[in-house]
């Protein structure tokens, strides 16, 4: 599979993402145990498919 790590200014907030989807409030996040996140007001600054993170910037 292909999960990712996501980070907001550099931390990590969430590992094994396996959805993502930018909405009107921010990013939803999704992981492989069905546990989902808001990050209100975020947006995807970088998706590095080789090192599996995306980076978030608000």
């Amino acid at each position: 599979m292909c999960e990712f790590t996501v980070k907001l200014g550099g931390e990590v907030i969430a590992e094994d993402v396996l959805y993502l989807e930018v909405t009107e409030e921010g990013v939803v996040l999704r992981d492989v145990m069905g546990e989902e996140q808001v990050i209100e007001g975020a947006q995807v600054k970088r998706i590095d498919m080789d090192e599996h993170v995306v980076e978030l910037e608000r």
